[in-house]
C-alpha cells in the first residue's frame, strides 16, 4: 500500500525514518478518496499530536497499482501485512466512511494492535446503492478523450448535479502524457461494491470480546 507520513506539522520525505515511533495514528480514507485528501487534516493533527501519522491509499485507490479484488477482509490483510513488515505493534486508527468500516473490522480481528478507534460518518450496516450509481457514471465518461478537467466536469454534470461531489470525485483524475485517466480501478470497485456497502458480520461471529476505546463522529 502507498502511504504518506506526517510529523510535527510536516509531510516527511524520508517515510521510513519515523515508522518506529511509539505513538502512531493510521488514517484510512473513504470510498473514492485518497491519502491526498487528508493532507491538510494530517498536518493539523500533527501539530497537536506528539507522534507520527500515516495516511494510506487503500486498495484500488490513489497511487496504488490496480488489483483484481477489493473487500474489507482483503484490505484488513493489506493493513496487517503492512504493520508486520514495518514492525508496528500499537497504534490508533482514524477511519472515514469505507475506511471507518475497515477500521472497525481490523479492530475486531486484531484488537491487540489498536489503542483507540475513531470512526467518522459510518456505521457497520448496509448502505443504499448510491455509490454503485456513482461508479456507473464515472465509467460512462471517456476521460481519455477529454481535453481538460473542466471537460470531464461538464460531462460528469450530466449525471451528478452536486458540484461538491463532482469536485471530490475529480480529485481522482490523473493526467499523464497528455491523457486523462482515473486513479480509481472502477471496474474492480464496482465488482466489490456489495461487500463495500455492507459489513462482514460473518468474519467476526467467533471473535472474543475485547475492551477498547471507540469514538464515532457524524457530519
Amino acid at each position: 500500500m502507498k502511504f504518506k507520513v506526517y510529523k510535527n506539522e510536516k509531510q516527511l520525505k524520508n517515510e521510513e525514518f519515523y515508522l518506529n515511533d511509539q505513538k502512531l495514528i493510521l488514517i484510512f480514507h473513504g470510498l473514492f478518496g485518497r491519502a491526498k485528501n487528508w493532507h491538510s487534516i494530517a498536518l493539523r493533527i500533527s501539530s497537536i499530536f506528539d507522534g507520527t501519522i500515516i495516511v494510506f491509499d487503500l486498495r484500488n485507490h490513489g497511487e496504488n497499482e490496480p488489483s483484481t479484488e477489493i473487500s474489507y477482509s482483503i484490505m484488513v490483510n493489506d493493513v496487517y501485512e503492512f504493520i508486520k513488515k514495518k514492525n508496528i505493534n500499537k497504534f490508533s486508527i482514524i477511519g472515514h466512511s469505507m475506511g471507518g468500516k475497515l477500521g472497525m473490522l481490523f479492530t475486531l480481528l486484531y484488537p491487540q494492535f489498536v489503542k483507540q478507534l475513531f470512526v467518522v460518518d459510518i456505521a457497520p450496516v448496509d448502505y443504499p446503492r448510491e455509490e454503485i450509481e456513482i461508479v456507473d457514471h464515472l465509467l460512462k465518461i471517456d476521460v481519455k478523450n477529454c481535453k481538460s478537467r473542466k471537460d470531464v466536469d461538464v460531462k460528469l454534470s450530466n449525471y451528478i448535479n452536486d458540484k461538491e461531489l463532482r469536485s471530490f470525485l475529480l480529485q481522482n483524475l490523473n493526467f499523464n502524457n497528455g491523457i486523462y485517466s482515473w486513479s480509481l480501478d472502477l471496474n474492480t470497485i464496482k465488482m466489490g461494491m456489495k461487500d463495500l456497502r455492507g459489513f462482514p458480520i460473518d468474519l467476526i461471529s467467533n471473535v472474543s470480546q475485547y475492551r477498547y476505546l471507540l469514538y464515532f463522529w457524524r457530519k
